[in-house]
This record gives C-alpha cells, sequence and structure tokens, in this order.
C-alpha cells in the first residue's frame, strides 16, 4: 500500500531501524522466484515515506531468498535462505556490511545448513530471525530459522551452530499441518517483551483457516518450551484469502514495531507485492501480543479532504421510508434500517447502503477517521451492526462488516433489487485483531485505503489488511467512493474526517 520498489518484484521483505533511518530489505528479481537472485534496499526517516536505494546485492551465483539482518560484534550480518541444488532449500547464506548499504558476502565456510547430528541435512532452513540474550554476564546469539533444524546458537552472532529442534508444546490447537521437511511455522520473529519471548510464524489451511495467518508462540526461555497463546493466537492475516503475510519485529530507539507484506491481488501469483503501514506491537494485560495503530503513520496525511454527511445519498432503500430513515449533518450520520429482529442476525435482515456523493481520489489513496455505534432501539437486541463500503462501481463494491455480536466480515457487497453479500474474510474473536463492536457503544476507526488495497482499525487495534480483488485471477478495482452500511438497527457514525494520502 506504502511502497514497492519502482521495477521488478519484491518479497519477504524485512526493516531495521538505524540511527533515526529505517531500512527495508527484500528478495529481489525481474519475474518468478527462481529468478531471486538479488536484494533490494529502501530507506525512509519516518517509516511512511521511502525512497529507492536499488538493488545493494545484484545478480548472485546463488538464489537469495527471504532474509534478515541483526547487529553483531559493530557490524550488520545479513542472513539469508538459498538452495544447495535445485528444490532443496537447505543452506543459510551470510554478508556482512558496516552501513547497511555495501554488502561483502562471507564465503561458503560460513555457510549453515541442519546439523546432521539431528536434522535430515536435506530439509529446509530458511531465512534466520536472530535474538541476542544476555545470559550470565554474556551475550548470546539466538537463531530462529524456518525448517526442522532451525534452531541456531551463536556466541558472536556470526559462526552459528545447530540444536536440536526448539520445544513446542502445542497444546489443543495443535500443529500447523506442514510437511515433515517444512518445520512447524514460516519464522516470522523472535522478541523478548516485558520478560518473556514471543516467536511469530505463519502458515496456511491451519484451524479452519484456508488463507495465510500468522500465529503466536510464547515462552519464559529463548529455548522454549514455546506454546500458542491462548488469548491471542493469530496475530493477522487472511481467513481465506492470500492478502497479508509475515510479521517480523522493528525495533526502535523507543518503540517496537512489526512490518510485513501485502498483495493488490488475489493471491502471489495475481498480484504486486507492497509494504502496508508499520504496526505498534502491543502487549496487553494479560500477556498477548496485538498489533496497534502506530502514531507514525499521521505522517502520510496530507491536505484535508472536505466531508459533508449531509451530502449522502441512498444506494439502497432508494428513498427513505417508515423503516429506513437517514439523519446526516456535517460530520455526522445516522442510518436507521428496519424492522429490528430477534438477537440472532439473519442474512435476509434489512441492510441500508448510503454513498458519499463526492468521488475521491483513491490511486493517491485516501485516510478515513472517526467513531462508528450500532445501536437499536430494545437494548435487550444484542445485533445491531454497522459498516463501510468502498464503491467501486455502480451497485458494487467492498464491505467490511462491523456486527455487534463479535464478528468482523469483509467481502463483495451488491445492490439493485436487493442487497447481496458475499464474505471473503472473517475476523473472530480469540485471535489477537480486534472482532466486531460491543453494541451501543461508539468505537474509533480509522481507514487507510490506496489504489485497491485497504487497512482498517478498530479502537487502535488492527482489524484486518486486504484488497478489493474479488474473483481469483482479476485484478481487483480501485474504489471511487466511501459508503456506509447499516443492519437490524441504527448506525452512527460521527466526528468523521478525512485526508488525502501524500506519498508519491
Amino acid at each position: 500500500m506504502l511502497y514497492k520498489p519502482s521495477t521488478g518484484r519484491f518479497k519477504d521483505g524485512y526493516i531495521i531501524w538505524h540511527e533515526g533511518v529505517f531500512y527495508l530489505f527484500s528478495m529481489f528479481g525481474p519475474g518468478p522466484e527462481d529468478q531471486f537472485r538479488s536484494v533490494w534496499l529502501a530507506s525512509s526517516d519516518d517509516g511512511v515515506h521511502w525512497k529507492h536505494v536499488g538493488p545493494v546485492i545484484e545478480n548472485a551465483p546463488f538464489n537469495i531468498w527471504a532474509m534478515a539482518v541483526h547487529r553483531a560484534g559493530g557490524r550488520f550480518i545479513m542472513n539469508h535462505g538459498s538452495f544447495s541444488r535445485p528444490g532443496v532449500q537447505n543452506i543459510l547464506r551470510f554478508w556482512e556490511s558496516s552501513d547497511l548499504v555495501h554488502w561483502k558476502y562471507l564465503g561458503r565456510e560460513s555457510e549453515v545448513t541442519p546439523d546432521p547430528r539431528w536434522h535430515d541435512p536435506n530439509g529446509r532452513l530458511d531465512c534466520m530471525a536472530v535474538l541476542c540474550v544476555t545470559e550470565d554476564g554474556r551475550e548470546r546469539y539466538y537463531g530462529y530459522a524456518t525448517g526442522p533444524g532451525g534452531f541456531l546458537r551463536s556466541d558472536d552472532g556470526i559462526k552459528w551452530e545447530g540444536m536440536p529442534s526448539l520445544e513446542i508444546d502445542w497444546g489443543e490447537p495443535g500443529p500447523p499441518p506442514m510437511q515433515k521437511d517444512e518445520g512447524f511455522l514460516e519464522i516470522g520473529g523472535c522478541e523478548r517483551i516485558n520478560g518473556r519471548f514471543y516467536l511469530v510464524g505463519g502458515w496456511f489451511n491451519y484451524l479452519g483457516f484456508t488463507g495465510y495467518n500468522v500465529f503466536t508462540l510464547v515462552s519464559d526461555n529463548p529455548t522454549g518450551p514455546f506454546r500458542p497463546d491462548p488469548g491471542a493466537y493469530r496475530l493477522c492475516g487472511n481467513s481465506r484469502r492470500w492478502v497479508s503475510l509475515w510479521a517480523r519485529f522493528c525495533r526502535t530507539d523507543s518503540e517496537l514495531l512489526v512490518n510485513g507484506y501485502m498483495y493488490d491481488g488475489h493471491t502471489y501469483e495475481s498480484g504486486q507485492t507492497w509494504l502496508p503501514p508499520l504496526k505498534r506491537a502491543i502487549v496487553d494485560a494479560g500477556g498477548s501480543l496485538r498489533l496497534g495503530y502506530w502514531r507514525g503513520n499521521d505522517a502520510i496525511k496530507g491536505e484535508a479532504i472536505p466531508i459533508d454527511l449531509a451530502r449522502t445519498r441512498p444506494a439502497f432503500p432508494s428513498a427513505e421510508s417508515q423503516t429506513f430513515k437517514r439523519r446526516a449533518a456535517l460530520t455526522s450520520l445516522e442510518l436507521e434500517i428496519g424492522p429490528e429482529q430477534g438477537s440472532i442476525l439473519r442474512a435476509e435482515d434489512p441492510i441500508a447502503v448510503v454513498t458519499l456523493e463526492a468521488e475521491w481520489d483513491f490511486d493517491k489513496g485516501i485516510v478515513l477517521e472517526g467513531t462508528v455505534k450500532a445501536t437499536c432501539r430494545d437494548k435487550r437486541l444484542a445485533s445491531p451492526g454497522a459498516g463501510f463500503l468502498l464503491e467501486e462501481k455502480p451497485g458494487e463494491g467492498t464491505a467490511i462488516w462491523l456486527q455487534g455480536f463479535g464478528l468482523t466480515q469483509i467481502g463483495s457487497l451488491a445492490w439493485s433489487d436487493r442487497v447481496a453479500f458475499t464474505f471473503e474474510d472473517v475476523v473472530i474473536p480469540g485471535g489477537a485483531a480486534k472482532a466486531g463492536i460491543a453494541p451501543h457503544i461508539p468505537h474509533a476507526f480509522r481507514l487507510f485505503a490506496r489504489r485497491n488495497m485497504f487497512e482498517f482499525y478498530l479502537d487502535d487495534r488492527l482489524v484486518q489488511t486486504f484488497n478489493t480483488s474479488h474473483v481469483p485471477g482479476v485484478q481487483g478495482l480501485t474504489p471511487r467512493r466511501i459508503g456506509f452500511l447499516a443492519q437490524n438497527g441504527s448506525a452512527i457514525f460521527e466526528n468523521l474526517r478525512a485526508w488525502q494520502m501524500n506519498l508519491e
């Protein structure tokens, strides 16, 4: 959404902060993944506006897969996955730099493969997240890589030794459905927060989520045992799509942030890869890791967009009536749709769709903020819904539905003689993302949308990163208008403000 290279393709970005500057590294190539033999670098002074640096490693004599960078002995060390032969991704290769721009390959003597004492040497070994821990008065480095032999240790952060597999107590969720030679998760990062260790990794077709999702495991010790976080196991991702992938930690001098990457297509093969906004890593009172809104993203707000909610038009129903009422002022809008039903929401329950008259420039990107509340006349009912619409063309768009029973659904919405909603993603309780809204209470929201991509926050917690690509292999349309939704009661939108993004 915020950034991608000016040419070629990139993937699996990693951000490191150093002396006030963010550095984004990614695998890079002109075409398919088997042609990724370079590393692309972009830099940013604020974590929002990125400048191309270009390839800092180019046309290596081997594949360069996902990478990570850490500091060791006054220098920077990059590791990345690679292949010993076609189809066998079992090597970590290493580079060093003093300035994060000029890199020197450390040679074959630095390479690491799965330790044959415990692991199949041809098993997967890919991209190692590195954590430095002080133990017994001295620093020790732990490496968490993807693959059965992906747990490593080092005394200097440069020379690594293999370890037995990381101890995982899966408990009730059970392990992901990965092949034996793949490991247990694709590891994105490991960080020590408030004395505990948080390991994040992703996979697909797990726990009923057919898309790619990232999960959190927690331990009191860097060597484990790690256990799934029962309070917020799914950190982020998409339940039925490949849109938002990975989570990787980035420490500044004052904050712990998280970055990932996203697609503007239905899958990786049908879209381009982008960097979404950085998130703030939050550990709540119960010890669960969650992703919050990072205040640094306010730098994306450019010129204010005038809003007049009195200048909205009913899309469905097409006119007000006894069962559909619209009350609007400059920055507030109330939609009431009835008759109110019982406390179990049904697909056939009445829905109201209202859009702004003005078209906005989604190619440049927009930011919309305010409060939203779903309520009903009979407070005993707990199923009113409120939502937002990204109108892509007359009668069609993408809806973000916030239900009063703790559920968020995102998908395609169409209306003519009736309203039809097809959900493509669902955010449920039990994960780290904010799911649904409490009825009768106002909630603060933030919507970021650029081209056909968008990201939604509720009460400064990430809800979802998504796009408008509804059909596999077909690029989603760029929206043109903002709309507002109500179901089974009243939806109240207040204190709305909007800005044009100031990205190039």
